[in-house]
């Protein structure tokens, strides 16, 4: 097993709650499933909340105290950019948790949640192809 396999299989379940939600962001469709809606995306910060803590207790200390530079940098850069994304989601997640905040307002809960899941999978495609691949290179 490789030393990222649980991060990746994450990454996957957390794509996969995206991809549920995704035909559903339409104004029609919203009306008829804000509830299912709304659920899910308490699941998807759910599985969001558990990696990030996974990571910023098992991955990025050991990462940051690791004795190539390089290692230090990238783990570093990495937190930074989560640290922005973490707040954006957060006041995503505080406007739209309820079904009623969903009906409201289909349009921008549409824009918004295509634009929270563009970078949540932008993120995701980051971190295997560099992070993880770097990770999986260590010693």
């Amino acid at each position: 097993m490789g030393k990222t396999e649980n991060f990746r299989q994450q990454h996957k379940e957390m794509l996969q709650i995206a991809n549920e939600i995704s035909p559903l962001l339409k104004a029609d469709q919203l009306t008829a499933n804000a509830n299912a809606v709304a659920q899910s995306l308490a699941k998807l910060a759910g599985k969001l909340n558990v990696h990030l803590s996974m990571e910023d207790k098992v991955l990025y200390p050991k990462l940051i105290e690791h004795q190539d530079p390089n290692v230090k940098s990238m783990a570093n850069k990495f937190i930074d950019e989560m640290g922005k994304i973490k707040e954006v989601y957060a006041q995503y997640l505080n406007k739209w948790s309820s079904p009623e905040a969903i009906k409201k307002n289909p349009p921008d809960f549409i824009n918004e949640t295509k634009g929270i899941f563009e970078a949540i999978s932008k993120r995701i495609t980051k971190e295997d192809s560099e992070l993880y691949a770097l990770v999986d290179r260590l010693n």
